[in-house]
């Protein structure tokens, strides 16, 4: 029996979206390829962010797998017999007219997705029953859970699979002989106590609560650097809008710098932190993960945790959450985890996603203190134990996220079964 199978998504994307579905379409080109499954397999190829970061292989495997015409979509189309797979946010489906067509020509309707509070917004529900969705994955547990639980609420049972992003080692091979920026390289000294953070700047991300975990712990220590990678907005790319974004930023974190003092008040902050605003070219960014001594991010909420993953992969422990869909491939045991509670959720930068009637989880900062001063002493006292560390939470993580033959083979099997 031959298989048809249209996956559409971000395909172009620097986005998570896109990293994870250019991860999923690899992972499904090598199961039916190594087990000579006979499939005809098409992207639908959308693009929400046009800065290309794709690698030649991304490329070539793209070109390769899209429709050359609307007519060859057409003739593909026209028997009914192919299983659909739109990789998008659900809200997205409405806003792309060849979702409609596709889905209603199609022998089934699957979703790929992720969310990050603790359960689904109803207009979610809606979009799935105006599609007549019959299946969805989901990068984590955490997820599988919501969306089975709010689902039941919504009396719509559909079934979930949760399965990780391909995150392995094919994540460095393209930059190993690429150059590394000089600025930089001078921004991981290995004198200090080097804790990186990675991420948009949005309350849901919440690099300011590593901020101010970092300058509460290490008011006083000289040796110590926080690297904050992040950005804005980056659908304006007007110079002028993105200045205006990295200062806002900047003040920020030297407000809480300032703000945040010792039992000897007026002393000054003798910690570093270190801003880099906007995007970086992944050779850069492999090289503050390996190089940087510890990972921090408390995220508010995360459907998978794509920094995390990439940090863990250069053999870097991180410290992060208890709780979202990352504690899949965090090893407890060789990261760094802390305490969090329930909050309502809410975004200010992206106004009208996330209800107050769903949830997320914030940072116990005296937690986050307690872990930060614990990397740092094991960095002073013993940094080949926290090597270790990050040797064996590397190895954990690719248990999970590095065989792209059995990730295959799951989304296959739950897509066509």
């Amino acid at each position: 029996m031959k298989y048809k199978i249209v996956y559409q998504g971000q395909i172009g994307d620097p986005s998570g979206y896109g990293v994870a579905g250019r991860g999923y379409i690899k992972c499904l080109l090598e199961y039916f390829k190594k087990s000579k499954i006979s499939v005809d397999f098409k992207i639908a190829p959308i693009v929400a962010d046009k800065m290309n970061t794709l690698t030649a292989e991304e490329s070539q495997m793209i070109k390769k797998h899209s429709f050359k015409s609307d007519e060859e979509m057409k003739e593909f189309i026209k028997d009914k017999d192919y299983f659909y797979i739109f990789h998008h946010p659900p809200v997205f489906a409405r806003k792309i007219e060849l979702t409609y067509m596709l889905a209603r020509n199609s022998l089934k309707n699957i979703c790929f997705t992720v969310w990050e509070t603790d359960a689904l917004p109803p207009v979610w529900n809606d979009i799935f029953l105006q599609f007549k969705v019959e299946k969805i994955v989901v990068p984590c547990e955490w997820n599988k859970n919501l969306f089975e639980e709010s689902l039941a609420k919504f009396d719509n049972i559909i079934p979930v699979a949760a399965v990780p992003h391909l995150v392995n080692d094919e994540f460095v091979k393209d930059t190993m002989d690429q150059e590394v920026s000089s600025n930089v390289q001078s921004y991981c000294n290995p004198e200090q106590f080097t804790c990186l953070t990675v991420g948009q700047w949005t309350e849901r991300k919440s690099l300011i609560n590593v901020v101010k975990a970092f300058c509460m712990e290490f008011f006083n220590n000289e040796d110590c650097n926080l690297v904050v990678k992040t950005y804005g907005n980056i659908q304006d790319d007007n110079p002028e809008y993105q200045q205006q974004q990295q200062q806002s930023i900047a003040q920020q974190i030297m407000t809480y710098k300032r703000a945040i003092s010792s039992d000897n008040i007026g002393d000054p902050s003798k910690c570093q932190v270190t801003l880099l605003y906007g995007l970086l070219s992944k050779c850069d960014m492999n090289f503050l993960y390996e190089k940087a001594d510890v990972f921090a991010l408390f995220s508010k909420a995360e459907g998978f945790g794509l920094p995390m993953a990439e940090a863990l992969l250069h053999r870097t422990p991180v410290m992060v959450h208890d709780r979202g869909g990352h504690v899949d491939f965090v090893d407890s045991e060789n990261n760094f985890t802390v305490q969090t509670y329930e909050t309502p959720s809410y975004c200010t930068s992206i106004p009208g996603v996330y209800s107050c009637e769903s949830n997320w989880y914030d940072t116990d900062l005296l937690s986050a203190r307690k872990k930060m001063r614990e990397a740092y002493e094991m960095w002073k006292n013993d940094s080949d134990a926290l090597q270790k560390r990050g040797e064996k939470a590397r190895a954990y993580m690719l248990q999970k996220t590095g065989d792209s033959y059995e990730l295959g083979k799951k989304l296959f099997n739950f897509i066509v079964g």
